[in-house]
């Protein structure tokens, strides 16, 4: 009981973690379905596309993974783990801001609740969401120019060498 009382603060956290990644989940699984059918992901989804797209997916990593590792043909689970943990770092690189969003709102909720009752709750979770949200792509885009800006300086480094 003590445990549970102890991890009860980070399962909004959690929750929200897992709401995200569950429906972008959903939604990749189709659209290797779709994929497994030879249409467009803009189609229409049909019955028994997110169990096709789960072995188009699996089918997909192991063939990913076996490249990684050198191998021409098959694939064995060893590759299919490769291929799936470059997948799934894949995915948190591309949607690290929502990721760290959806975090923030979690912990921004139970701060609410704590103060607010379940109005604060509410609006605890928009604000931290929002505001986390803005906050990581603001830090991104300025990433992206220092590296930019890096890159330039040593193109100019190298002209003035030679």
């Amino acid at each position: 009981v003590v445990l549970f009382q102890e991890a009860l603060p980070f399962t909004s956290v959690f929750a929200c973690l897992l709401a995200i990644t569950g429906v972008d989940a959903i939604k990749g699984a189709v659209d290797a379905g779709k994929r497994s059918r030879s249409v467009s992901e803009q189609e229409n989804w049909k019955p028994g596309d997110f169990m096709r797209g789960l072995v188009q997916a699996a089918g997909e990593a192991t063939r990913d993974g076996a490249t990684m590792r050198g191998k021409l043909g098959g694939g064995n689970l060893i590759d299919w783990t490769f291929g799936a943990t470059a997948n799934t770092t894949e995915y948190v690189v591309e949607n690290k801001n929502r990721l760290g969003a959806a975090g923030a709102g979690g912990g921004g909720f139970l701060l609410g609740m704590a103060l607010g009752g379940p109005i604060g709750a509410i609006v605890g979770g928009l604000v931290a969401t929002a505001t986390t949200g803005v906050a990581l792509e603001s830090l991104d885009e300025v990433g992206q120019r220092i590296q930019t800006q890096q890159i330039e300086d040593s193109k100019e480094k190298s002209k003035i060498k030679k």
